[in-house]
């Protein structure tokens, strides 16, 4: 049997030019599990108001952390291919939107006869995982097409992301916030099964239930909830990155941040686990935006954690997960 493995990540512009980011907000936001309006609302809201405002000011945000031809994302994402193929795993890196396209990386080797896709998302999304999923099950054919599922609670994957954690904190860090991306609340209650538990109470993410294999929160306190209670610090878990007026999860980073400085908290460390790899998110979101506003309110350092990136204790993870994709 041929094999070949396909390592996703959402994607980023060509490059950090206008032009660029222009193209891959409209193909990335236009896409109905993203931004879920009827058609054309979602096109009108993208091509007519999203792109032409945010392009501008993401493309500043781009180029003041694309330090590599690729930008990091791609080459972080290239770089676990790299890794996996040292250790013998016949792996490729692909892009649900953008460069390298998972169309291409498909179709480059019509024939393996097994394909397994390897989602670099911790957490179950329909924005993440579910589009990238769908999107290449339509160009696998008939071959054997197998998925590594959400890994935020595998003891593999804790065990690499505590020690990571552990190891990059400085002695001096009073405060640790843990920082998802945020998804509109409408996101978290379609995908529950139930359609009665996900956001009903207060503790829905405590309480156990069916909805929690699909549950995008739930799965994020999880993760959350082991750092904080293996790392032993004071700890805030908070969602960043939000887009347009839709009640997103809450608290925002920005909030929270802003509280902690408030509160006479001087040093913190952001570290976000819903990114294996860094990107704009990690880098300029938190590693310039958010350090500027908790320096600007009186605080003294904050200290961003890198994404796992290529650690080796992750790429062991990734090599597990994938192993037992192919003995299915």
């Amino acid at each position: 049997m041929s094999l070949r493995v396909i390592v996703t990540n959402l994607g980023s512009p060509a490059s950090p030019a206008q032009g660029d980011v222009r193209r891959f907000l409209i193909e990335f936001l236009t896409d109905p599990y993203v931004i879920d309006l009827p058609s054309p609302v979602r096109q009108f809201l993208v091509k007519g108001l999203i792109a032409p405002t945010r392009s501008r000011r993401s493309s500043r945000a781009y180029q003041s952390i694309w330090s590599c031809e690729e930008g990091p994302l791609r080459y972080f994402t290239e770089e676990i291919a790299k890794e996996l193929r040292n250790v013998g795993t016949p792996a490729v890196s692909a892009m649900r939107y953008g460069e390298p396209s998972l169309r291409d990386a498909i179709e480059a080797q019509p024939q393996a006869d097994h394909i397994v896709l390897v989602p670099l998302f911790p957490q179950h999304a329909d924005s993440t995982i579910t589009t990238t999923v769908q999107h290449a099950r339509k160009l696998v054919g008939d071959r054997k097409f197998s998925v590594v599922p959400p890994f935020f609670d595998r003891a593999e994957y804790l065990d690499a992301l505590l020690r990571h954690t552990r190891q990059e904190l400085t002695d001096s860090v009073e405060h640790l916030v843990i920082s998802f991306h945020s998804l509109p609340e409408r996101h978290i209650t379609k995908a529950d099964p139930t359609s009665n538990h996900c956001l009903k109470n207060e503790n829905c993410c405590e309480v156990r239930s069916e909805s929690h294999a699909t549950c995008y929160r739930h799965q994020c306190m999880y993760t959350a909830n082991f750092l904080g209670k293996h790392l032993g610090l004071p700890y805030s878990v908070s969602f960043q990155s939000r887009l347009g007026r839709l009640k997103w999860l809450e608290p925002s980073t920005v909030a929270t941040i802003s509280n902690l400085a408030t509160e006479g908290i001087r040093r913190i460390a952001v570290v976000c686990p819903a990114f294996t790899v860094d990107n704009l998110e990690t880098l300029e979101e938190i590693g310039i935006q958010a350090r500027e506003l908790f320096l600007s309110l009186g605080g003294e350092e904050l200290q961003l954690i890198s994404s796992l990136n290529s650690d080796p204790r992750w790429i062991r993870c990734l090599v597990n997960l994938i192993n037992e994709q192919i003995s299915i």
